[in-house]
């Protein structure tokens, strides 16, 4: 009983920091392709409409919806779209992610971290 009581526990902290590990790769995953689709469709449809784009991060589609509740609390405040080297060959449509959050429940380590700022950069110099 006692040498399952120590096991049992081990294990379950384990299990713990696997489920918090692929929790944070799933929301750092979930984050890089919300930026880079968003990338991608302003590159295809209009690059400097930035309030378009920030919303493709924040709502998958163009325009705020009328709920207005973007996922993964994400605010507009963590979305940065901007395009540099306009009309050079290094002109591209660069999109930020900084700030979100997510929650670690694992013993020692519980509590809310700040996720690494994610940057998407598109090439648009030799299409526009």
């Amino acid at each position: 009983m006692v040498e399952m009581g120590l096991i049992g526990t081990m294990l379950f902290v384990l299990l713990l920091g696997i489920v918090d590990m692929g929790q944070v790769l799933f929301l750092q995953q979930a984050m890089v392709e919300r930026a880079r689709s968003a990338a991608r469709w302003g590159s295809v449809t209009d690059p400097t409409n930035s309030v378009a784009i920030q919303n493709m991060v924040l709502y998958l589609q163009s325009t705020k919806p009328a709920n207005g509740g973007a996922s993964f609390g994400l605010t507009p405040t963590m979305v940065n779209v901007s395009t540099a080297d306009a009309g050079t060959n290094n002109y591209r449509l660069v999109v930020q992610i900084s700030g979100y959050s997510f929650t670690v429940l694992s013993p020692y380590l519980a509590g809310s971290y700040k996720g690494a700022p994610i940057s998407v950069s598109v090439p648009l110099g030799l299409y526009h």
